[in-house]
């Protein structure tokens, strides 16, 4: 089975923190088992072989969860977006986005237009 570094529940709480310190937003977990759930799913396997096959699924699978979850009280999406791009970025993937497509795609996936596959497809466009 490949190895991947994942993000813990404590890079995710600092993420958040980070989000909130740069942009501003009201500070506050709504429920931490939404972010546990979120962890879980990316990390999941069946039969030694990860559900997400790639490195790309595994970071959209941040993105998703967290953003549809919104275990946060704010900085749900501005989290998510991040938690999938320090994922990306600590696994050796670096993304580059002079058009401001991440926006939109957080954004999308907030309002249940976008699912995995969709942001998937974008950060691969995306990868240096």
């Amino acid at each position: 089975m490949e190895s991947f570094e994942f993000l813990t529940l404590v890079d995710i709480l600092n993420i958040h923190q980070n989000q909130l310190e740069l942009y501003g937003g009201e500070p506050g977990i709504r429920d931490i088992n939404l972010i546990s759930s979120a962890l879980s799913v990316v990390e999941a396997t069946f039969d030694k072989k990860y559900l997400h096959k790639d490195v790309f699924e595994m970071a959209a699978a941040y993105i998703f969860h967290l953003c549809q979850n919104h275990p946060f009280i704010d900085g749900n999406k501005r989290t998510a977006l991040a938690s999938g791009l320090v994922f990306l970025d600590i696994n050796g993937i670096e993304i580059n986005d002079p058009q401001g497509k991440l926006y939109c795609l957080v954004m999308d996936t907030a309002k249940g237009k976008l699912n995995k596959n969709d942001i998937v497809k974008v950060l691969k466009n995306l990868s240096n």
